[in-house]
C-alpha cells in the first residue's frame, strides 16, 4: 500500500523502481491520497492526522514489514544499546498496534536476538528480539524468530539475518509462527530450482560478477569525472549471471558501475595482495606492512559467497582488477538484478554517513531481494496453511489478495 522511507536520496530510490506508475517494477499502486509520496519518518506517521488516518486502515492491512535501523544492534559496529535508532523497532509496533495486520516481519541483523552487555553493576539489557516477541505477544500475535542465511536462497553471500514473524492470535493456532522457517525452506528449493539456480550449493562471486569486468573504459553517465567499465564481450555464463543481467547488450554501461580513483599506494596494496595473499579477510599485519591503517579488507574469491556485504564498498577488493568493488558489483552480491537503479550520491564519508544514506548504503543495508522473494512465498504458503481458522479465511485472502 505504501512505504515509509524518511532519506531523500533511498526515497528517490524507491520512487524510480516501485512507485506507480513510473518505476520499472510497478509497485505501490493503492498508495492513500493522504500521504504524500515524499520521504517521511515513522513518527511523521505517527502524529496527529496520519495517525487518524493510519487508525482507518485498520483492518485493511495484510502485512506490515520493515527493517529499522540496523547500527545499534551490529556487532559489525559499535553495538551500542543506547542508539536512539533503537527505538525505531518500537515505533513500528506502534503502527501494528494501530492497523492490526494479520501479519507482522521485522527483518534484522543477528546482532538483534543478542544481549547488550552491561556495565559493572548493571544488569544486561534484554536482546531487542525477546522485547519485540515479548510486544507482539501482548498485542495478541504469536510470534517468533529464526535467523537465515541468504546464502542459502541463491544470494551469493554469507548475510545471516534475524527474520520474527508475529501472527494475529486470532488468524491462526499458538505455535503457528514457529513453523515458518520450515515452510521457508521448503520453498527455498522450489524457488530457486524455478529460477533454474543452484540449490544444492552456493552461488560464487565470479558467477555474480564476472560479466560486469568489462576491459573496456568510458565516462560514467551519472559521475563525468569518473569512469565506467562496460559488460564484457561474452554473456554471462551462469544460470545467476543471466538472471541478473536480463539480456542488457554487451555495449550498455551497467548502472552505477563508477569506479573508484585509486592513488598509487591503494593501487600497489591491491595488486601486492592478489600477488601474495589468500582471498578471505587480509590480515592486520599485511595491512600495517602496507601502510594502510585500514583494518578491515576482503579479497573476494571467484569461486566463493562473498562475506556479509556492508555499506563500505572499500572493504572489498575485486578478486581480478586491483580495484575496489563498484555499487553495482554489490547490488549483484545482493541479488539486485541490473534493471534495478540506485540514485543519490555514490558514497558519503564521515558524521553524515550516521544520516544520509548514499548508493553504498542502500545496497549495503538492504534486504537481498531473493531472499525476499522467497520471505514473501514463504507467508502465502502459510496464510494457505491447515494450521488457520476458518472463521478468519477472509482476513488471510484479503491479506494476500
Amino acid at each position: 500500500m505504501f512505504a515509509i522511507e524518511k532519506d531523500p536520496m533511498a526515497f528517490e530510490t524507491l520512487r524510480r523502481n516501485m512507485l506507480f506508475p513510473e518505476g520499472s517494477y510497478r509497485g505501490f499502486e493503492l498508495w492513500p491520497d493522504w500521504l504524500s509520496q515524499d520521504p517521511h519518518s515513522v513518527d511523521e506517521l505517527l502524529e496527529k492526522e496520519a495517525r487518524r488516518r493510519l487508525e482507518r486502515l485498520c483492518g485493511r492491512v495484510g502485512l506490515v514489514a520493515g527493517g529499522p535501523p540496523c547500527q545499534g544492534f551490529s556487532v559489525g559496529g559499535r553495538r551500542n544499546g543506547s542508539d536512539d535508532r533503537n527505538r525505531l523497532v518500537h515505533r513500528m509496533l506502534e503502527v501494528v498496534e494501530i492497523v492490526r495486520s494479520p501479519f507482522v516481519l521485522v527483518e534484522n541483523v543477528e546482532g538483534m536476538t543478542r544481549r547488550f552487555i552491561s556495565k559493572p553493576g548493571e544488569e544486561d539489557e534484554e536482546a531487542v528480539a525477546d522485547q519485540v516477541v515479548q510486544r507482539l505477544d501482548e498485542l495478541g500475535y504469536d510470534a517468533a524468530y529464526s535467523v537465515v542465511d541468504a546464502s542459502d536462497f541463491g544470494v551469493p553471500q554469507l548475510r545471516r539475518r534475524v527474520l520474527i514473524l508475529g501472527i494475529d492470535k486470532g488468524v491462526a493456532s499458538a505455535g503457528t509462527a514457529a513453523f515458518f522457517p520450515g515452510i521457508l525452506d521448503d520453498v527455498r528449493v522450489e524457488m530457486l530450482r524455478g529460477l533454474r539456480l543452484p540449490y544444492r550449493r552456493k552461488v560464487t562471486v565470479g558467477e555474480a560478477i564476472e560479466d560486469l569486468a568489462g576491459e573496456r573504459r568510458v565516462e560514467c553517465p551519472d559521475s563525468p569525472n569518473f569512469l565506467s567499465a562496460t559488460y564484457r564481450d561474452e554473456l554471462p555464463g551462469s544460470a545467476y549471471g543471466r538472471l541478473m543481467r536480463r539480456g542488457r547488450a554487451v555495449s550498455e554501461v551497467p548502472d552505477s558501475h563508477r569506479l573508484s580513483k585509486h592513488g598509487e599506494r591503494i593501487t600497489s596494496l591491491y595488486e601486492t595482495a592478489h600477488a601474495t595473499q589468500p582471498p578471505g579477510r587480509l590480515q592486520k599485519a599485511f595491512l600495517l606492512s602496507q601502510g594502510t591503517k585500514k583494518d578491515k579488507k576482503v579479497l573476494l574469491d571467484a569461486k566463493a559467497p562473498a562475506s556479509t556485504i556492508t555499506t563500505h564498498p572499500d572493504e572489498f577488493i575485486h578478486y581480478r582488477e586491483p580495484r575496489n568493488i563498484t555499487v553495482r558489483e554489490m547490488a549483484r552480491l545482493q541479488s539486485f538484478p541490473d534493471d534495478f537503479t540506485f540514485h543519490g550520491r555514490y558514497t558519503i564519508n564521515g558524521p553524515r554517513r550516521r544520516f544520509d544514506v548514499a548508493r553504498c548504503s542502500q545496497v549495503g543495508n538492504a534486504v537481498p531481494p531473493l531472499l525476499g522473494r522467497a520471505i514473501g512465498l514463504a507467508l502465502m504458503r502459510l496464510a494457505g496453511a491447515p494450521l488457520f481458522r476458518a472463521d478468519r479465511e477472509a482476513v488471510c485472502d484479503l491479506a494476500f489478495s
